[in-house]
């Protein structure tokens, strides 16, 4: 089994980030810092692959028998590279960015068959995920445990379709009139439910509504790091219809981690928009903008912060496609 992740994304990227069948990995370089050649993250094992690399300035990205790659050799030298690369059931795709005009992006696409991680990198993953921690060795090592347990969110939720307990039920004379999504303090109870074994097993403190002086932080995650003692990490929910929802990340999650001289933050975007709630043209591709407009935060937050999308839709039903 390969499992290689490069160095400088080691504690933001997880290996169950890039096992999930449908995902979005996005970064940005400066064109004049591109490597002619360079791993960004390799995963082989029981005949699944997935790798991400630099190759003679071309980008290029292999899962199992698909291979695409955008050639980048043409991009004006002093152009700011903003990447996507994507992949789902039915295609592998990398989206390039570099200027502000229309046509300053490239944009590759295959088409892909899908073929699901072998069971025994999952299993992995998941064991690895609970090994019981007392101390870390460093504050990124914290911050990927963290990561881990946000990811695997996602994984309760779509397994067992858990996302009733998210949505508001309202019944007239027994009969259900509407549904509409809980706001980011009543969901509290139940992310904290998700999350609270593995937390435990990794000694991690959870404070949930956490008075920090300007404002009430939804999480705050504690841990223990070796030679430093006690190291914090914010993390603030946002619905992905709220009016404020690029606030939240840029300005009021920032504010958190300076006020508690955090480590690391993550924002966890809450997404209803399916069955039960239609997205608005304005908010149809929130998660692509939520991701870009991070990247594009001032140092060090723009470093420091993850985006996590959470998916509580009630999954639109195939008689309705």
């Amino acid at each position: 089994m390969l499992f290689n992740i490069a160095p400088q994304l080691r504690g933001y990227l997880t290996p169950a980030d890039l096992l999930k069948s449908e995902g979005t990995f996005q970064f940005a370089i400066n064109r004049e810092q591109l490597p002619v050649n360079g791993s960004i993250f390799e995963i082989e094992g029981d005949g699944f692959v997935f790798n991400l690399s630099f190759h003679l300035e071309n980008l290029i990205v292999q899962r199992n028998n698909t291979v695409l790659q955008v050639e980048l050799d043409k991009i004006p030298i002093k152009s700011k590279l903003l990447f996507f690369v994507m992949w789902s059931h039915k295609e592998l795709k990398i989206h390039c960015s570099f200027g502000k005009k229309k046509e300053d992006k490239i944009i590759s696409t295959l088409p892909y068959n899908s073929v699901p991680p072998p069971n025994s990198l999952l299993k992995w993953t998941r064991l690895n995920n609970l090994i019981p921690t007392k101390e870390y060795s460093n504050a990124e090592e914290f911050r990927t445990k963290i990561h881990s347990c946000l990811e695997t969110i996602n994984e309760k939720i779509g397994e067992s379709d858990g996302f009733y307990p998210f949505w508001n039920i309202i019944y007239d004379k027994g009969k259900i009139v509407d549904r509409q999504p809980k706001n980011e303090i009543e969901i509290q109870p139940v992310m904290q439910c998700l999350l609270s074994d593995q937390m435990l097993a990794s000694s991690i403190e959870i404070i949930p509504e956490f008075k920090s002086g300007i404002g009430n932080l939804d999480f705050l995650f504690i841990g223990q790091v070796k030679d430093r003692g006690a190291v914090y990490f914010c993390t603030e929910f946002k619905n992905a219809h709220s009016d404020k929802i690029f606030d939240g990340l840029t300005k009021q999650l920032p504010a958190y981690i300076k006020n508690k001289r955090a480590d690391y933050g993550a924002y966890c975007v809450l997404n209803y928009f399916g069955e039960w709630l239609e997205a608005s043209e304005k908010n149809k591709n929130i998660e692509f903008e939520i991701k870009k407009k991070r990247i594009f935060m001032e140092k060090p937050y723009c470093d420091i912060i993850r985006v996590f999308n959470f998916n509580l839709a009630k999954p639109i039903s195939a008689s309705k496609l």
